[in-house]
């Protein structure tokens, strides 16, 4: 049987590669001792693992391959023995078979209003359908995988995102989550919030200082940045007990974090951008830190220098 299934695959190649006489001999009698296989009841002496083990020997398995081919792939296993790819289909076409089992996902991917533009790609660009020795059966280490297509400037729904793996490579501060991967911080499928992330964060840089519209930043940060006039402990970027992130974030010209922050790494300490956009203008921040505190002389205001 081993050796039916084995010459089976290898007649194409055989034939392209000259292996045969002209008169077509050998052909005819591999043809006839196929022929005379096919008769045999394969399908009660076949089991897809018998060729494909290597497909679910990863680490992680996914659940429907580790339980039977047939669950996602209608099997002739007489055409398929014969035929190499042949008797081999889906039962549904991706990304309808995903969803027989993942119906959460289809439900996000509809309702709500930010979708990982990937997911065009299918769910296999992603994800294994077999196994994988990378957690949820990705295809490749996470970080690896997101920055495979954040290797380039990226514009979807009007909107750019930069070349995230080039900032990393060149940044001086990366920001602490990104270490841990893409998905500390953003939904890989769909989300709520814009940007993907987990929970709240605002667009646009002027932002009215509401601490639930900043609910991301909270995940890790005190929200006594944005509440607090005066602190000793919320934050570092202050003049004495003057919370400075509170000066900025309040007030009629309220400002966003990402106003002087690149929230994923930057050539400055504190992750504080080279630039601030003003309008159609980008704008010199200049922000130098010191021990004891730091300055900054930006278009937007004379230099000015705080010591804590």
């Amino acid at each position: 049987m081993e050796k039916s299934l084995f010459l089976s695959a290898l007649l194409p190649f055989m034939l392209l590669l000259g292996f045969f006489n002209q008169d077509n001999t050998t052909v005819n009698e591999t043809a006839v001792y196929l022929e005379d296989v096919s008769q045999k009841p394969l399908a009660e002496e076949l089991k897809c693992s018998d060729c494909h083990s290597d497909l679910i020997e990863s680490a992680v398995v996914h659940g429907p391959a580790s339980q039977s081919c047939d669950n996602c792939h209608n099997v002739d296993i007489k055409e398929h023995a014969e035929n190499g790819a042949r008797g081999l289909n889906l039962v549904k076409e991706v990304p309808e078979l995903c969803y027989t089992c993942h119906e959460e996902i289809k439900t996000d991917l509809s309702s709500l209003p930010q979708v990982h533009l990937a997911m065009n790609s299918g769910c296999t660009s992603c994800h294994s359908p077999h196994s994988s020795d990378e957690k949820n059966i990705l295809v490749a280490q996470q970080k690896k995988l997101c920055l495979s297509c954040h290797n380039k400037d990226v514009t979807a729904t009007g909107e750019k995102t930069v070349n995230i793996k080039k900032l990393l490579s060149y940044s001086k501060v990366v920001h602490p989550p990104v270490e841990g991967g893409c998905v500390v911080c953003h939904q890989p499928h769909a989300s709520q919030n814009n940007y993907l992330l987990i929970s709240a964060f605002p667009k646009g840089n002027y932002v009215p200082a509401v601490r639930d519209t900043f609910a991301f930043c909270w995940e890790c940060h005190d929200s006594d940045l944005l509440e607090v006039a005066q602190t000793t402990s919320a934050t570092n970027f202050r003049d004495g007990e003057r919370n400075l992130h509170f000066v900025h974030m309040n007030g009629p010209k309220a400002r966003s974090c990402i106003m002087c922050h690149n929230v994923h790494a930057s050539a400055n300490e504190h992750l504080i951008e080279d630039k601030v956009k003003f309008g159609n203008w980008e704008l010199p921040i200049r922000y130098i830190p010191n021990e004891n505190g730091g300055s900054c002389f930006p278009g937007c205001h004379a230099e000015k220098t705080y010591t804590r």
